[in-house]
C-alpha cells in the first residue's frame, strides 16, 4: 500500500499534513502519542474519511480489508451476531475457524455486552482476521491489562505469515512484533523505516516528551520511561 502526499481536513482544520507511507508485507505500525492523528489516518485509509489532497493506492493482491476499531459501542447482541454484522460478512465457518485458533470458540453464543474489555477486543480482532487479507487495527492493546495485551500481540504474530497488518498504537511494546513502523506526531510523519531505525531512544523521547530508555530482556525490548 502506498499513501502519497495525503492531507486531511476536518471542519476546515488540517488534521493530517503531507503523509507519505509505503506499507509493506507483514506488521506495519503507525506509532505515536494520543492525539497525533493515528485514528484519522486509519479511517482515511479504509475510506471512512475523504482526504483533501493526495491518494492511497492499495495492492491489487489485497481483495478485502478487515477493520478493528479502537472503541466499541456496547450492544445487546450475541458474539455470532457481532461477527456477522456489516457489509463484509464471511461464511460462519470462517469466523468459527478464527475463534478456534485464538481459543474463543466457546464465546460464539455469549452476549457481547457481558464480555470484558479484553474479550470484546479479541472478538473484534477475530472479525477483522476473518474478513480481511489486510487487517487494520486501531489501538488494539489500549486500556487492556498486561495479560490481554500479550494475548493480542501473540495472536497478531501468529497470523503474520497469512495476513498483512496496519496497526495504530501509542504502545511502544508493539515494536517487539513489528516489521516496519512510522512515527506520527501532530499530524505529520516524523520518521519511518525498519524497526532498528525506530528504536532510537532520543527519537522516542522527543516524540513522547518523556525520557525513554530501552532495555533488551529475554528476547524483547522493555521501555523505561521517566520525566526529563
Amino acid at each position: 500500500m502506498l499513501v502519497s502526499s495525503l492531507d486531511v481536513k476536518i471542519q476546515g482544520k488540517l488534521i493530517l499534513s503531507d503523509i507519505n507511507l509505503e506499507l509493506r508485507k507483514g506488521i506495519n505500525l503507525i506509532l505515536g502519542p494520543n492525539g497525533s492523528g493515528k485514528t484519522t489516518l486509519l479511517r482515511t485509509i479504509i475510506g471512512m474519511i475523504k482526504p483533501s489532497k493526495g491518494f492511497i493506492s492499495i495492492d491489487e493482491k489485497i481483495k478485502s480489508i478487515g477493520y478493528s476499531p479502537a472503541e466499541f459501542t456496547p450492544v445487546d447482541m450475541r458474539v455470532i451476531d457481532v461477527l456477522q454484522a456489516g457489509n463484509n460478512v464471511r461464511p460462519l465457518n470462517v469466523y468459527k475457524n478464527v475463534l478456534k485458533n485464538i481459543g474463543m470458540l466457546n464465546y460464539l453464543y455469549r452476549n457481547f455486552s457481558t464480555l470484558s474489555s479484553g474479550e470484546k477486543r479479541l472478538v473484534l480482532l477475530a472479525k477483522a482476521l476473518a474478513e480481511g487479507d489486510l487487517v487494520i487495527m486501531d489501538e488494539p492493546t489500549s486500556n487492556l491489562d498486561l495479560r490481554n495485551q500479550v494475548i493480542i500481540m501473540n495472536i497478531i504474530s501468529k497470523y503474520r505469515d497469512e495476513k498483512d497488518f496496519i496497526i495504530s498504537t501509542h504502545d511502544l511494546e508493539m515494536l517487539n512484533i513489528a516489521d516496519t513502523a512510522y512515527i506520527i506526531k501532530n499530524g505529520r510523519i516524523i520518521k519511518g523505516g525498519n524497526i532498528d531505525e525506530i528504536l532510537d531512544e532520543n527519537l522516542l523521547s522527543e516524540v513522547y516528551e518523556v525520557k525513554i530508555k530501552k532495555v533488551f530482556i529475554e528476547g524483547r525490548y522493555v521501555f523505561l520511561k521517566q520525566l526529563f
